[in-house]
């Protein structure tokens, strides 16, 4: 069997395209010479949900009562209407297209998420009414008629969570339920009466003491809705443990430490397990050490892995980059029968590497018709003959199309943000260059399309810092392209989804390294024309925000302007915030203790010395922009606050705007906050880049 990325050469079904339904809108009202409105940047967009029955008869809709118009609200107390946190509950008839409402979506009867049982019945859980305590939190199961209501799950504390994880076609009466009733942290395995709501015990989970330190990476399921392991965060070590059926028991199978070669399971394919990761004896001894994640098939009884499937050699297939944090994708199976069907994970656009050729040729049915966009199936019939499809793009919030395989109609039902005009928004493209050292750093290039005297530019490093750069709709970098400037956003060392070395280069390189790629992103954009070396400006959000101020004190000649968003300014303050959680909290915090420096030790006091930029104040040249929420509690407002009072010691130009209701966020604020925000950027950039 051999295994590609996804081809769209496979055989297509003719499709045509019309509109169902949608709300009216205008794009261009108030849009003045080519510019968007920031407002419509700012404006938060209905969030509608589709659900198919398996037969493909029915649709459930869950619909935001509120207008999908663009109107700001003006009490930053709070960030949208009310109408926006409430959903209806809706059922439609595909083949007559006549619809039933099961809920309006007002206060009292609003719905907070709904499914399918089966093709005659659903579920659907209340949205909860303030003051009624946690044994409101209910789920009802009820026939599409409306008879046999019945209450199906109770909560008993606030942290429990219900999730259907497998149907079985052939036994309409049940389907398999995990909760964490018994345990917060802890998922057991049961077999759900849809009628009745019996509970029928299949397996625990697994007990690892107070659970203090461990958190649940991943959970893998066999088809016939048995457990079969289970992957658990401890401190540096991921642990994947097995579900023995006929003990009961759960016993360690493999474990590796983070930033060690390792592998995790993504599903299971025709009674096969499929990992991601590098390759192992049976006795545990490394045999191929990968890079990038690669796909193989591996059997839990004998430990022995098949040959390579698949391996991108620029990007992990799924997993844990550097077997620590989570790589981009996943593995996606057939809901009916849980086998797997595909891996995806992105490059700069999304990937799939297939394993059911039937599905592989339906979904290139459906990218043929939108053969310039990022496409993905939301929900489906069992057949896949019928389903709802997202399509979006870095120029796309996103739009919804009903498509019906059987008569060849792709019909829209609901735009994302209908009021952006999806014309005046731009495409990015990927790129990359080369850092001072060699390592190639993947990047997306968005350029304006206005026309401008100069090329106005600006580098915008990602979040996190080990994360990986959206490749989606990015409502910020937009809103600059919008005004005339061009937008580079790299994905610098330590950034996840590009293999082991190109993170594992990230640590403890912030403010040095890391920012070199940046210097040099700056370099390649100036040498290929698409920036002018006196109208270059840096921006970023939380890492960024610390990568802005890194830029502005470490290399001052580089820039003109800077907006530092949500920023760190105090590595030494971050450090030992992190070091006290690792301590305390879950193990997800001992990771920056390797990645970000150790303040218990000189090496990491030293480090944090040299690339704090508030200790380095003196050397800013260009005006700084300070964005900061009051209330965030991820980097707190004391970074924000420290580093204004260096600045008008030191008697430099900056200008500062704090919201009193927000937290962790520059975009996708309350609508008002997110608009005030884009009003000091436009004039900021007004004056200092573009003057």
């Amino acid at each position: 069997m051999t295994f590609k990325k996804f081809n769209k050469s496979a055989q297509l079904i003719m499709l045509s395209v019309a509109i169902l339904f949608i709300g009216s809108f205008s794009h261009n009202i108030l849009a003045q010479d080519g510019l968007i409105p920031l407002e419509h940047f700012a404006c938060a967009p209905n969030r509608n949900s589709f659900s198919i029955s398996p037969d493909g008869k029915h649709m459930l809709i869950r619909n935001t009562m509120k207008e999908n118009e663009c109107d700001i609200m003006q009490d930053k107390s709070q960030p949208v209407e009310d109408e926006y946190y409430l959903r209806g509950l809706m059922l439609l008839d595909l083949e007559t297209m006549k619809s039933k409402i099961i809920s309006r979506g007002t206060a009292s009867d609003a719905v907070n998420s709904a499914g399918w049982l089966n093709n005659e019945r659903i579920w659907y859980s209340p949205r909860y009414k303030q003051g009624q305590g946690v044994k409101s939190q209910v789920v009802f199961a009820v026939n599409l008629d409306g008879s046999k209501r019945k209450l199906i799950r109770q909560s008993e504390s606030w942290s429990d969570r219900f999730q259907i994880y497998n149907y079985n076609m052939s036994d309409p009466e049940n389907v398999f339920e995990m909760n964490n009733t018994r345990r917060p942290f802890v998922y057991d395995y049961y077999k759900l009466n849809v009628y009745t709501g019996k509970k029928t015990l299949i397996a625990r989970g697994p007990d690892m003491g107070d659970m203090k330190g461990i958190a649940t990476i991943g959970q893998s399921m066999y088809p016939d809705g048995m457990p079969m392991g289970v992957l658990l965060d401890k401190g540096l070590d991921r642990v994947l443990y097995r579900y023995m059926k006929d003990s009961k028991e759960w016993v360690e199978h493999f474990s590796f430490k983070c930033q060690e070669p390792g592998f995790v399971p993504v599903g299971t394919y025709k009674g096969k397990i499929v990992v991601s990761g590098s390759k192992f004896s049976p006795s545990g001894e490394l045999l191929e050490e990968n890079d990038t994640n690669a796909l193989y098939f591996y059997d839990m009884d004998t430990r022995e892995f098949s040959e390579k499937l698949y391996q991108d050699p620029d990007y992990d297939v799924s997993g844990l980059t550097g077997s620590c944090r989570q790589a981009s994708g996943g593995g996606s199976s057939n809901r009916m029968t849980s086998e797997l069907e595909f891996v995806s994970y992105s490059t700069l656009k999304p990937e799939r590497v297939y394993f059911d050729q039937d599905a592989e040729q339906i979904f290139a049915t459906v990218q043929s018709v939108f053969p310039d966009d990022f496409v993905s199936i939301t929900t489906a019939s069992a057949d896949k003959m019928i389903m709802v499809v997202n399509v979006s793009n870095s120029n796309n919030p996103g739009d919804y199309y009903l498509v019906n395989l059987k008569e060849g109609t792709v019909k829209l039902l609901f735009q994302i943000a209908p009021w952006l005009d999806r014309d005046m928004l731009v495409k990015s493209k990927p790129v990359k260059y080369i850092a001072r050292d060699g390592l190639e750093i993947p990047a997306l290039l968005t350029l304006t399309k206005q026309k401008t005297d100069k090329n106005y530019f600006i580098i915008m490093p990602h979040g996190g810092p080990n994360t990986k750069q959206r490749i989606g709709y990015d409502s910020w970098a937009q809103f600059f392209v919008n005004r005339g400037v061009n937008i580079l956003q790299p994905d610098f060392r330590g950034s996840t989804g590009n293999g082991t070395a190109h993170y594992v280069a990230g640590n403890t390189q912030w403010g040095k390294k890391m920012q070199d790629d940046l210097s040099d992103g700056v370099a390649w954009a100036i040498e290929n024309g698409y920036a002018d070396e006196d109208r270059v400006c840096i921006a970023g959000a939380s890492y960024g925000g610390y990568a802005t101020m890194a830029g502005l004190v470490f290399t001052p000649e580089l820039y003109r302007c800077g907006i530092n968003a949500i920023g760190v300014t105090d590595m030494e303050q971050l450090l030992n915030d992190y070091a006290r959680r690792s301590s305390i909290l879950s193990s997800w915090d001992e990771e920056p203790l390797l990645e970000w420096g150790n303040i218990r030790t000189k090496e990491g006091r030293d480090y944090a010395n040299e690339t704090s930029p508030l200790l380095y104040v003196d050397n800013i040249v260009a005006p700084l922009l300070v964005l900061q929420g009051s209330n965030d509690y991820i980097v707190e407002a004391y970074h924000a606050e420290d580093l204004i009072s260096e600045l008008k010691a030191k008697g430099k130009v900056y200008e500062s705007m704090f919201q009193k209701y927000e937290g962790h966020c520059v975009t996708y604020c309350g609508e008002k906050a997110s608009l005030e925000y884009l009003e000091i950027q436009e004039k900021f950039v007004n004056k200092y880049l573009k003057n």
